[in-house]
């Protein structure tokens, strides 16, 4: 039933806005009409799903980079509270530059190609993904954290036993939330300079004025962000037996 809904609710929207393209008569290259963007996706896909393979290993990398990176930092703090306000203040500091801003800086260090890419996705989903891992470490039964350090547990075991499967909600959180945010920081990478990529292609269509390409593109990204999204929630729900938490 909920597929049928899903499938039927797609149907009225491409009507409703083929519809509204005859009625007002918009030429094609203001906004296209969604025959015009199907044949579009039909006459490009090869070039399509190329690209949006490159700019999906682009934003899984800087994906993993950035949820790597935030584990690391959270168990870190959890052993080490007292450096949990200087950690967050640095983390605050890097969220609150622009991406745009230091992305051809990016590229003069790491070059225009593929490193660049995932420097720029990691950045962008960082701090999403260090917030919530950390808000899994403070959520630890303290009654928990007490019975390991009576019985003398070391830290690998603390780590393994009780903080991962701890954390594992809040974790699953912050791979939902981070996995979007990775496609849009490679897409702005291919934006500033690409010659490979959905980013590139919706830049170059762009610029072509082929905006039923442009639209096909689109469309391209928003499948593969729903694609990973639903696949983290399917890992999800087959390793977590309890319910999630809500989403940061």
């Amino acid at each position: 039933m909920k597929y049928i809904k899903i499938i039927l609710g797609t149907f009225i929207f491409l009507l409703a806005w083929q519809v509204f393209i005859l009625i007002l008569k918009i030429p094609n290259y203001l906004f296209p009409s969604p025959v015009e963007v199907f044949n579009s996706l039909i006459l490009n896909y090869k070039t399509i799903s190329l690209n949006g393979l490159i700019t999906l290993a682009e934003s899984f990398f800087g994906f993993l980079l950035a949820n790597s990176i935030s584990i690391i930092i959270a168990l870190f703090i959890s052993f080490k509270n007292r450096y949990e306000n200087l950690v967050m203040s640095m983390a605050v500091t890097l969220k609150t530059i622009p991406i745009i801003a230091i992305t051809p800086l990016l590229v003069l260090w790491f070059g225009s190609g593929f490193y660049s890419k995932i420097i720029t996705a990691a950045l962008i989903c960082f701090f999403p993904a260090l917030v919530n891992i950390l808000r899994g470490t403070k959520s630890i039964d303290k009654n928990l954290i007490e019975l390991f350090n009576i019985y003398s547990a070391n830290t690998s075991q603390k780590i393994k036993l009780l903080i991962i499967p701890s954390i594992m909600p809040y974790l699953f959180s912050a791979f939902k939330v981070s996995s979007s945010l990775a496609i849009i920081g490679a897409l702005v990478g291919e934006f500033i300079t690409a010659n490979k990529g959905i980013g590139f292609l919706i830049i170059s269509n762009y610029y072509s004025l082929n905006i039923a390409a442009v639209f096909a593109n689109i469309i391209t990204i928003s499948v593969i962000g729903v694609g990973v999204y639903n696949l983290i929630n399917f890992f999800e729900k087959k390793i977590i037996k309890w319910n999630t938490i809500e989403n940061y």
